[in-house]
């Protein structure tokens, strides 16, 4: 049976790897053999495009100190085996510093080492991504270089699926900022002309108030002066 978040949780708060085993790598779990080799930076960007790509699709883990082999069904990996990696092969400071050098916004990630075993030394790298605030959506690769004369930037967009991580073409983040742009100044637009609207009925009201206030002091005076007219004449009567 598929194993959704809330299983993975319990076996990455439990220590209880084993579960994991016969299991099938799928949209909220992937594994690895091997810590990230982080001296070079494809090890970098590899590690920022899983974890950016479980970000993007709702939360999932990548666990570090396991083999696998390839099914018979679609090109998918089961887990075969835990292999325990040293506690010293496997450095949580090291990994969030990736995250703050190559993703832009920063998800929320917790990275630990949990003990897995009788020997104390080994055990299994833990990366949980849980569901990050759809407001810093989407998560983007970036690796931004300064040298004297210039600034080299790369971006990508990476989303975890069944099985396997997608990463998009430059063709399709274009796509979607252009139309994220073209929707922003439009929605501009539309306010800029409600705000308009609201300032010519404003406009209105306000004459129309006048002119009511106007008619109505003009309405007074005569009144007034008849009043005015009509005491003189009885006082010339008498």
């Amino acid at each position: 049976m598929a194993l959704d978040l809330g299983d993975l949780d319990d076996i990455a708060r439990n220590g209880d790897f084993g579960r994991l085993i016969g299991e099938v790598e799928d949209q909220f779990f992937d594994v690895k053999s091997q810590p990230y080799g982080f001296d070079e930076n494809v090890a970098k960007r590899e590690f920022a495009k899983d974890v950016s790509a479980f970000a993007n699709a709702g939360g999932g883990y990548i666990f570090v100190g396991f083999s696998t082999k390839k099914t018979n069904v679609q090109s998918v990996e089961e887990v075969e085996e835990a292999r325990p990696i040293d506690c010293s092969r496997f450095d949580g400071d090291q990994h969030h510093k990736v995250l703050e050098e190559w993703l832009y916004p920063r998800p929320s990630v917790d990275i630990r080492w949990t003990q897995f075993g009788t020997d104390q030394t080994k055990g299994i790298g833990v990366i949980a991504v849980p569901p990050q605030d759809e407001r810093l959506e989407p998560f983007l690769i970036k690796r931004a270089q300064e040298g004297n004369k210039s600034t080299e930037l790369m971006i990508g967009y990476a989303q975890r699926r069944p099985g396997r991580t997608e990463v998009r073409r430059i063709e399709e983040i274009h796509q979607a900022l252009r139309t994220g742009l073209n929707f922003e100044r439009e929605l501009l637009g539309r306010f800029v002309g409600v705000e308009s609207g609201i300032t010519r009925l404003e406009s209105m009201i306000g004459h129309l108030f006048g002119a009511t206030a106007q008619a109505e002091s003009i309405e007074k005076r005569s009144d007034l002066l008849r009043e005015r007219i009509a005491r003189l004449l009885e006082d010339a009567r008498g």
